[in-house]
């Protein structure tokens, strides 16, 4: 299943929100503090996101340029794929680190810092058991529009993917829109991921649209029983089958769901003791974009998802800090990496 765009200079494209993320470590009390739900994401403003940050001050941080979809193109990109970005940025410290951060990783960034904003921040909590609290204020991301998809980009890629983030904003809306347009415009296949379960029930009908128009959809089990309304696991697998040609449900420590190329198939998580669990359906996603735009079936490009995830919560941050490439290069269920 190849893209017929000829020679393309990327892998893929991707589109999403630019986030500094600043993990710590915290106790269940300290959610209890900030009346947080656990495991959730919320949306805040710069007060709320400086109350948090100076509340915490002092405390060991780990600080990574981020954002869903920037995750899985850092993803790509490790393995040896070609992986550009569509975002924004402000011209601020972080601004500036961001840019040097994703030059370094090899993911070409096209637009520039935006003038006068602040580049958007993720505060995220990790309890004890591993379970990751977001609070993110997305500063310069919120601006994001259809004049900041690039047309040249999307034409030269294979794949288009998109962050379920984006549906939180008209002008996320808007650029995911014209991505999609001008995806089919010239034949380069669709991906999205849902991102959270808040965005299938807030901005479920955005959402529905793309997936219409999609040919790979990323949902996770939770997010995939509140997207078709059925608990089943099964059925509600099937049912997003439906929707789109292409699926792949992850289930946490259980596996993944993925039908891909008419096949379907489960593949098992690899086991492992879980420290920090941002970033692991950013790292799935990465791989399996990986493997399919490098000759892997969908069992290849799933296992190979799934090894990588669980690499990614053994460990603090959303991003694998070693050659992933070399980590990857002779595992039994891949053929010889190209």
């Amino acid at each position: 299943m190849d893209s017929t765009v000829l020679n393309p200079k990327f892998d893929v494209y991707g589109i999403g929100n630019a986030i500094m993320d600043l993990q710590l470590k915290v106790a269940e009390d300290d959610l209890e503090r900030f009346e947080l739900e656990k495991g959730a994401m919320r949306l805040v403003d710069v007060d709320q996101q400086q109350r948090l940050i100076e509340y915490f001050h002092g405390q060991a941080l780990n600080q990574a340029s981020g954002g869903s979809a920037a995750n899985t193109m850092i993803a790509l990109s490790q393995l040896g794929g070609r992986a550009a970005y569509g975002c924004l940025v402000g011209d601020d410290a972080f601004g500036k680190f961001y840019f040097s951060e994703m030059r370094d990783l090899a993911v070409e960034l096209h637009t520039k810092p935006v003038q006068g904003k602040v580049t958007g921040t993720c505060v995220i909590l990790v309890t004890p058991d591993a379970e990751r609290t977001m609070n993110t204020h997305l500063g310069a991301s919120a601006d994001l529009s259809a004049s900041d998809v690039s047309e040249e980009l999307i034409s030269q890629s294979k794949w288009l993917y998109v962050e379920g983030y984006l549906f939180t904003s008209e002008g996320g809306q808007g650029a995911v829109r014209r991505a999609v347009s001008l995806a089919k415009k010239h034949n380069v296949r669709v991906a999205v991921t849902f991102s959270d379960g808040f965005i299938v029930d807030v901005f479920g009908e955005p959402l529905r649209e793309t997936v219409r128009q999609a040919d790979l959809v990323f949902a996770n089990l939770n997010e995939a029983q509140r997207y078709t309304g059925i608990t089943d696991e099964n059925k509600a697998f099937l049912a997003l089958c439906d929707e789109a040609a292409n699926v792949v449900m992850t289930m946490s420590e259980r596996g993944a769901r993925v039908r891909y190329d008419g096949q379907t198939e489960f593949i098992e998580a690899t086991p492992v003791q879980a420290e920090d669990d941002t970033g692991a359906g950013d790292m799935f996603a990465g791989g399996f974009l990986y493997g399919v735009t490098h000759g892997l079936d969908g069992r290849q490009a799933g296992s190979l998802a799934c090894f990588l995830a669980g690499k990614v919560v053994s460990q603090m941050g959303p991003r694998l800090q070693c050659d992933v490439r070399k980590l990857v290069e002779g595992q039994s269920f891949l053929p010889a990496m190209r």
